[in-house]
């Protein structure tokens, strides 16, 4: 994947569509973008370059992975460049601005950490536990979000670490990263 110092400033909010970079002063006086907000939170918490034979993840920079990326230079890899990879990656790709605002945040940091289908079952389970009656098939149609348009964040963390917790009980060579993922569920 080769990415333009362009389309990194066009990524990262510093030049708008037409090419114009963005003062300083402009930048200071535009609210910043929600995914801007994210993004900083998650790039803290995926940190730098790891290639742990037991992470699942497996060689990843800033929480990008070179199987999920195999074209990228994973141990290179840029701050700006891991946040556009998540931003046409996991937020456009995965809709996250399609869900209601409160649960934006929690579901691109699953989608990161899990994958979009486990992201979506979760999701699905917590709406399932208010009450609703749809599938678990980690598809995000009309059905889903419907159901879980008044699903709280604090039930969708809760079905989140209870995701952790029976993962490791079905693969306890993984209990190592449980500390870090129930963390990770409760800040996000």
């Amino acid at each position: 994947m080769s990415v333009t110092g362009d389309d990194v400033a066009k990524a990262l909010g510093h030049m708008d569509e037409d090419g114009e970079f963005i003062t300083e002063v402009q930048q200071e006086k535009e609210e910043m973008s929600k995914f801007d907000e994210i993004i900083e939170v998650v790039l803290e918490h995926e940190g730098g370059y790891v290639n742990d034979p037991k992470d699942p993840g497996g060689e990843t920079n800033f929480g990008i992975a070179k199987r999920s990326n195999p074209d990228v230079d994973i141990k290179n890899l840029t701050k700006a460049e891991a946040s556009l990879i998540y931003k046409t990656k996991y937020w456009d790709k995965n809709k996250v601005e399609s869900l209601p605002e409160e649960l934006w945040h929690i579901y691109f940091d699953c989608c990161v950490n899990m994958g979009k289908s486990r992201a979506v079952k979760i999701l699905q389970q917590a709406a399932n536990g208010k009450g609703a009656n749809i599938d678990v098939d980690g598809g995000l149609g009309p059905n889903t979000l419907k159901a879980i348009s008044n699903v709280e964040l604090e039930r969708v963390r809760a079905y989140r670490v209870k995701y952790y917790a029976d993962l490791v009980t079905r693969k306890p060579d993984l209990e190592k990263f449980y500390f870090g993922w129930y963390r990770r569920a409760l800040e996000v």
